[in-house]
This record gives structure tokens, C-alpha cells and sequence, in this order.
């Protein structure tokens, strides 16, 4: 039998923290975020006054995707390990939550980043498949090979924008969960390109750092296409 480890117990100040960057969040995300963000929010029932009951959570999970949440007390676990357990449709929960000094910004994936900003895009199952499909794709090259494909991840699961009935929208976890950015990237400051994978994979990526730049997909069929296309090739 595997034991799995269990969910933290949430204290009261931690609960606290979750509270402020909810309610200053939320409306920015009711103005920005895709309409799949928003359907997962709704399903997932997320609310402002507490952390959800990771129990619960994913026993809901479960029900909508067949996915399963893993409690982990690694801060940063590396693409090795998060890939592998994403295509065992594993998604690792990380066991702390920023400090009140870091409202703003912290360059560790904490508990609000993976509740708030990936969770509701994972209840939605087609583009849960599609995370595990491209978390297979990632494992069938070494670390160094794959370097090209992870900066398209991070800039569309992370940190991807999406055209939805004539305007862009927010996709990525990232942008979700980041309160400055979120909101410099739909001003003049954040140059917002069409998306382009070659023009992308060049490109470094660095959680230290908010963008200048973003990359836009037409629809979430491209972003499909362009995952089923690396798998093929990648078979």
C-alpha cells in the first residue's frame, strides 16, 4: 500500500494570509482570467475566510479528472519530480503559504499559487489531459533536451494568455496567483505576442522576475495541437 503523506492542518494566521490574498485577488481575475479558469472555480467551490480541506479537495478531484492531490513539504521540487508525478495524474501540493512581507510576490510555487491559480484550470479534465500528456512528452528527453518544451510550458501553463470572443484573457497559474503581475500585463508595459513555440523555447525563463513580455494563444485547440504534435514526434 503507498502512504501517502497527510494534508497539513492550517492555522489561523495561515488562513489569515489566505484571506487577504483572496479578496484582493478575486475581482482581478472576475476582470482577466479565462472562462475555463472561472469554471474550475465554480466546481472547486474555493472560498475567501479559509484554505480548503485538502481531504475534500481531493476527493473532488477525483470525481471530476481522476486526478490525484499529494501533499508535499518540498518548497521547489524539481522538473524531474514534478513531471513524473504529473503523469501518474499526481498534482503536488506544497505545504506552506507566503509571509505576510511577500504578499506581493514570491518566486516559490506556495499553497495560493497552486490552490488559487492552477487548481481551477486542473478541474476542468480536457485540460487536465492535456497536462498529463505533455508531463509524458517532458519525460521522454533528458533534463538538458527538454529545456526548449519547459519555456513553453512556462509560458503558457505558468504564464500563457489566450484570445476568448475577440479579447485576451488570462491562462496561466502564474498570472492567477500574482496580484502585480496580473495586472501590468493587461497595460502597454507587457508586450503581448501571438504564440510561437520556436520563438519561445529560446527563451530562459526565471520566477525571479515579472515579464516583458507574453505570449498569446488563439484558442486552447492550438495549445492542444501543439502538444499532440510533441507527442507524436516524441512516440
Amino acid at each position: 500500500m503507498n502512504v501517502r503523506r497527510p494534508f497539513k492542518k492550517w492555522s489561523a494566521a495561515e488562513n489569515e494570509v489566505w484571506q487577504i490574498l483572496f479578496e484582493r485577488q478575486f475581482p482581478n481575475v472576475q476582470k482577466y482570467a479565462c472562462q475555463m479558469y472561472f469554471e474550475g472555480h465554480k466546481k472547486l467551490d474555493l472560498l475567501p475566510e479559509r484554505l480548503p480541506d485538502f481531504n475534500e479537495l481531493n476527493e473532488r478531484f477525483q470525481e471530476l479528472v481522476g486526478w490525484e492531490l499529494v501533499s508535499t513539504d518540498i518548497q521547489y521540487s524539481s522538473g524531474q519530480d514534478w513531471f513524473e508525478h504529473l503523469a501518474k495524474r499526481e498534482f503536488l501540493v506544497t505545504e506552506y503559504i507566503r509571509e505576510r512581507d511577500s504578499l506581493d510576490y514570491t518566486p516559490l510555487p506556495d499553497i495560493w499559487h497552486d490552490t488559487f491559480g492552477h487548481l481551477p484550470m486542473m478541474a476542468n479534465k480536457e485540460y487536465a489531459d492535456l497536462v498529463h500528456e505533455y508531463a509524458e512528452v517532458m519525460l521522454r528527453y533528458t533534463p538538458e533536451e527538454r529545456k526548449g518544451l519547459g519555456s513553453i510550458w512556462w509560458y503558457t501553463i505558468e504564464f500563457g494568455l489566450i484570445r476568448e470572443q475577440g479579447d485576451i484573457k488570462a491562462f496561466g497559474a502564474g498570472l492567477f496567483s500574482s496580484y502585480e503581475e496580473l495586472q501590468i500585463t493587461f497595460t502597454d508595459r507587457m508586450l503581448k505576442l501571438p504564440f510561437d513555440p520556436e520563438t519561445i523555447a529560446p527563451v530562459a525563463p526565471s520566477p525571479h522576475f515579472i515579464h516583458d513580455k507574453l505570449w498569446i494563444m488563439d484558442s486552447f485547440d492550438q495549445f492542444k495541437q501543439f502538444v499532440h504534435d510533441q507527442s507524436l514526434e516524441k512516440a
